[in-house]
């Protein structure tokens, strides 16, 4: 009866209204982001369905999770370019309203005229055909108007695997154990006292009963509902962290941190949870935490996962007065994962094993509970929509599914992804066209954030050196060229760059380091021709400040013909501390 009168109040149409696309994608996370994005401007005409006001999912200014995950490298260096478009530069998390960019991220999917994007809509209800998905039924949350969102291929981008477990897909989620939801907060101290009112609803905690928010916040790890219903009890979990959040709070301004805390105000929380973990679909593939640490190698690995298999665990310390339902957890960050290049995760745990045509993207993908600990944070998520909007794309040009993309078509797909992210066609059989304005080509380990070896005479850059033995990579001394710089202190490592003589003459031969005071004192370095007829040893003291500008340091001067090639090689041994190589550069003498 309500329904009924609601209806007719509002001019709602009994039946749904009717919508059909090439591609349903179904939220508007980064990852749903990135696969709209990138199956329309592969030439898909894309719904976006999404339940909030605001695109972004937990990098929304909603939640304020900043958007981490290296992008723009490993095998396919293009994947990452329409997450670089879209993602936030946020200093710290939670950060500041304007620093996660809702605005930006609309604006950039509402310019893509292949996309309509539907806000305020919750997806509910899903039709089938067979062990295909027809159509999907979404409410506005505004007014209960009802649309039936109807296509050939569909997007699980809710992140909860929503739309596959309503289709009947093939999922599993880890029954205890699983890391949690987060619900941030900001404080502030002003120039005037606060009252803050007693909150006998909230947690009854003391300021020993949590780890006092530094920096005026309350970051990732006020997180709870490890052993909850993430799924039928969210919004009880998101209440639990509301309570902690305020009893913290009420302890700092009405108990025994109230002499400290005076002129302290709350300034934000977030009313919406960022969860972490629950449903995951299944795929032809369920990556393996022993598949990303033994680096296995699948034709079809394509996102470079980046982050470290970080798990999740309630803090033993915090958890005394609510053992059976803590709010603080502690990180297990495992090894085995390059940071650099990243482990390629593979397309195959991008659709469903059981349900024809459904795609899926960020943490609802087929992989393990411990596998997920790596892919799940949000600019991976977003790489993986990149790679399903293309497969999507490929989908509509055959007439096919996404399983028929791996078997019959993986070769297309692998030379769609190898294109810039900005290219574009109107409709999936038009010509590619490649704007002005794309994105110049990342290298291996992302795209250069130093200085560009190209505008410097006679530079080679420590990626085209030879490296033996035990390097470790770094970016925390500047500047450095390119991707950064390479430092050992093991003795028994070496390095040798390749340099050449552009034209006969006398050329001064340097290095590029930074000091520190762990650097070594004593490198050894020798710059020799190719064939051994010049030979010079020196020893360098990296603790103390190079000669030139940018880092460069003489390792001598020498006399080469035309096209004579240069071996400089430093070594660990008796360097007294760390050896630090970063490039090697040939420059004439005037």
């Amino acid at each position: 009866i309500l329904a009924n009168w609601r209806r007719e109040l509002l001019g709602i149409t009994e039946k749904p209204i009717e919508k059909k696309y090439d591609l349903v994608v179904i939220g508007g996370g980064y990852s749903g982001m990135g696969a709209a994005i990138s199956g329309a401007r592969m030439g898909c005409k894309v719904a976006l369905i999404q339940d909030r006001g605001v695109l972004g999912g937990n990098g929304s200014s909603e939640v304020r999770v900043w958007a981490k995950g290296n992008i723009r490298r490993g095998k396919y260096p293009r994947i990452g370019e329409i997450i670089e478009e879209i993602c936030d530069h946020a200093k710290k998390s939670p950060g500041t309203y304007e620093e996660f960019e809702d605005v930006k991220k609309e604006t950039i999917v509402r310019a893509e005229k292949n996309i309509d994007l539907q806000l305020f809509h919750h997806a509910f209800k899903v039709e089938k055909q067979g062990s295909k998905i027809s159509a999907v039924h979404a409410f506005d949350v505004r007014s209960g108007q009802v649309t039936r969102f109807s296509g050939p291929l569909f997007v699980d981008g809710t992140g909860h695997g929503t739309i596959g477990f309503l289709a009947g897909a093939d999922h599993t989620m880890t029954p205890k154990g699983r890391m949690g939801m987060s619900n941030m907060w900001a404080w502030t101290n002003d120039k005037k006292d606060f009252n803050y009112p007693k909150t006998p609803w909230a947690l009854d905690l003391n300021m020993a009963d949590f780890p006092y928010p530094r920096n005026f916040h309350g970051p990732w790890f006020w997180e709870s509902g490890y052993d909850k219903d993430a799924l039928g009890d969210a919004e009880g979990i998101r209440d639990w962290n509301l309570r902690a959040v305020f009893g913290a709070f009420n302890a700092m301004k009405n108990r025994d941190g109230a002499n400290e805390h005076k002129n302290s105000k709350l300034t934000w929380v977030a009313y919406v949870g960022g969860p972490r973990e629950s449903r995951r679909l299944l795929g032809d593939i369920i990556l393996t935490e022993e598949d990303v640490v033994s680096k296995k190698d699948f034709p079809d690995g394509f996102v470079p996962s980046t982050w470290s298999i970080d798990l999740h665990y309630p803090k033993k310390q915090y958890a005394k007065k609510f053992p059976d339902n803590p709010f603080i957890s502690y990180a297990v960050h495992g090894k085995g994962v390059d940071r650099s290049y990243g482990y390629p995760v593979p397309y195959r745990c991008f659709y469903s094993r059981n349900i024809e045509n459904l795609f899926m993207a960020g943490r609802c993908i087929s992989v393990t509970h411990e596998a997920l600990g790596t892919v799940r944070v949000m600019k991976t998520c977003g790489m993986m929509g990149e790679v399903v909007g293309r497969a999507a794309s490929i989908c509509i040009q055959n007439d096919c599914l996404p399983r028929d993309v791996y078997e019959s078509h993986l070769d297309d797909l692998i030379e769609l992804i190898n294109l810039p992210g900005k290219a574009f066609r109107p409709t999936v059989n038009d010509k590619i066209i490649i704007p002005d304005d794309a994105m110049q080509l990342a290298g291996r380990y992302g795209a250069p954030n130093g200085l560009d070896p190209k505008k410097f005479p006679g530079v080679v850059d420590d990626s085209q050196a030879i490296f033996k033995g035990k390097w470790i990579r770094g970016q925390g001394l500047k500047p450095y060229f390119s991707f950064g710089y390479q430092y050992t202190s093991d003795p028994a490592s070496s390095t040798t760059f390749t340099l050449e003589a552009p034209k006969a003459g006398q050329f001064d031969t340097r290095i590029a380091y930074q000091p520190h005071p762990n650097r070594g004192k004593s490198v050894p370095v020798e710059v020799s021709t190719g064939d051994k007829t010049i030979k010079m040893n020196s020893i360098v003291n990296m603790t103390q400040k190079p000669s030139f500008e940018n880092g460069f340091h003489s390792v001598g001067k020498i006399t080469l013909r035309k096209g004579q090639k240069v071996l400089v090689s430093l070594s660990g041994k008796g360097a007294q501390g760390n050896v630090h190589v970063d490039a090697a550069q040939l420059i004439p003498v005037d």
